[in-house]
């Protein structure tokens, strides 16, 4: 897993950098992008009057464990992820935000984790009182916003199984599905990763050797292929699924 020390450099140059998530994009595109909220239709336009569309580079911060949870985001564009560091000095990343996941739901009223930049990113920024309101007031999007919650929940059940009952290889199997699905792949076959092996390695629970390793023998077993550092092709999707126990 990433040591402390290094996590602490790579969060350092993070910050160094201008503040991220309160530009405006460039892309006049990005703002009718905005406007769209699949996830909770019939308050479009109330989510729209309220929401602020923001940038973010590649390797920036956009919110710090510990800082009061003042705004929700959801991604329009791009990977994030979602860290935190433990006690140890270990490194923990419960979670890869993609296109419609929302991020800053906290009942104690600060971030419990530190949400990156994986990549350039588009996202929505609500302050979180209004955004509160809003689902108040219109009960539909609270049921709504409900089920999403509901199925975050569900997806971090799945995670816990994975990491105390799956063996290294079963976990990467799982992981490879899981982000084809999100990923919305049409043939269901080509996945594009923008997390590096050390970023699935502490999601996992597992070190980058041992990941490196099991790619190779997936690679060997010609259940994958890579076609670069990112770029993933299933070539027997049935096989993985077998490993991964679905």
């Amino acid at each position: 897993m990433a040591t402390a020390h290094a996590i602490q450099q790579q969060s350092a140059l993070s910050r160094a950098r201008p503040p991220v998530g309160l530009r405006r994009p460039a892309a006049p595109q990005f703002e009718n992008d905005a406007g769209l909220v699949p996830i909770l239709p019939g308050i479009t336009t109330e989510l729209h009057r309220i929401g602020c569309p923001v940038a973010a580079e590649r390797g920036q911060e956009i919110c710090i464990a510990g800082a009061p949870a003042d705004h929700v985001y959801k991604v329009v564009d791009g990977t994030l992820r979602i860290s935190r560091l433990l006690p140890d000095g270990r490194r923990h990343i419960a979670n890869f935000l993609t296109q419609g996941d929302f991020f800053g739901f906290s009942d104690i009223g600060d971030y419990t984790y530190s949400l990156e930049a994986l990549t350039d990113c588009a996202l929505i920024r609500y302050p979180r009182r209004r955004f509160d309101a809003i689902l108040e007031h219109d009960p539909q999007a609270g049921r709504q916003m409900f089920r999403l919650l509901c199925r975050q929940f569900n997806a971090a059940n799945e995670l816990l199984m994975t990491l105390s009952r799956k063996t290294a290889a079963e976990r990467i199997a799982t992981f490879l599905l899981t982000m084809i699905h999100r990923q919305g792949s049409q043939d269901g076959r080509q996945l594009m990763l923008a997390m590096p092996r050390v970023d699935i390695a502490d999601h996992l629970g597992l070190t980058i050797e041992t990941v490196s390793r099991v790619v190779t023998q997936l690679r060997q077993r010609r259940l994958i292929d890579l076609r670069g550092s990112n770029d993933v092709a299933i070539l027997n999707r049935d096989a993985l699924e077998e490993l991964a126990g679905d």
